[in-house]
């Protein structure tokens, strides 16, 4: 069979590894869309695991030209040209003061449109893994892939009946047909 892995947030790591390399140990090949965290490092995914990672996490709200260029680039040059001089701990103490009371609110007012931006790439990402179908077992591994699913899901078994899904990977469901 071909099992396909939903985790668009990749927050189980370690339960996603144990459970694809079950399903590769049992004899399925496996796909997985998930994202990319320095974690992985800590739980790494079976090599026979086809992994088709979101890339979300490198979208975010562009900062506006003007903003980039007078409140973030030449302040910091000035301060770091100061800071190799004598005035280094003044430039440093200065530096960090600039980053926390004005770039740091800047960065905040922007979140939110990061976070929406981020929200439609990872959409669009499992929406076109899952377009591409070739798979006999869906597993919507974490509540976000079901929160996701919630646009295709319906429309996928009522086009595949026979499809099995589930939330995790349970051999016994295999088995049963379910």
């Amino acid at each position: 069979m071909n099992v396909l892995f939903v985790a668009p947030r990749s927050a189980w790591r370690q339960a996603l590894a144990t459970e694809t390399r079950a399903a590769c140990d049992a004899g399925h090949r496996v796909r997985v869309v998930a994202e990319e965290h320095p974690d992985w490092d800590l739980a790494p995914l079976d090599p026979r695991v086809e992994v088709r990672w979101t890339g979300a996490t490198a979208v975010s709200a562009p900062e506006p030209a003007f903003v980039a260029l007078s409140l973030r680039r030449v302040p910091l040059a000035v301060l770091r040209r100061l800071g190799r001089g004598p005035l280094r701990g003044p430039a440093q103490r200065a530096s960090g003061w600039w980053r926390r009371t004005v770039l740091g609110p800047l960065k905040r007012r922007r979140w939110p449109e990061t976070q929406a931006l981020r929200e439609a790439h990872r959409r669009a990402a499992v929406a076109a893994a899952v377009a591409e179908g070739g798979f006999d077992w869906l597993v919507l591994h974490e509540p976000q892939a079901v929160e996701l699913g919630a646009d295709w899901l319906p429309a996928i078994l009522d086009a595949r009946p026979g499809l099995v899904t589930t939330f995790s990977f349970e051999p016994r469901a295999e088995a049963a047909g379910v």
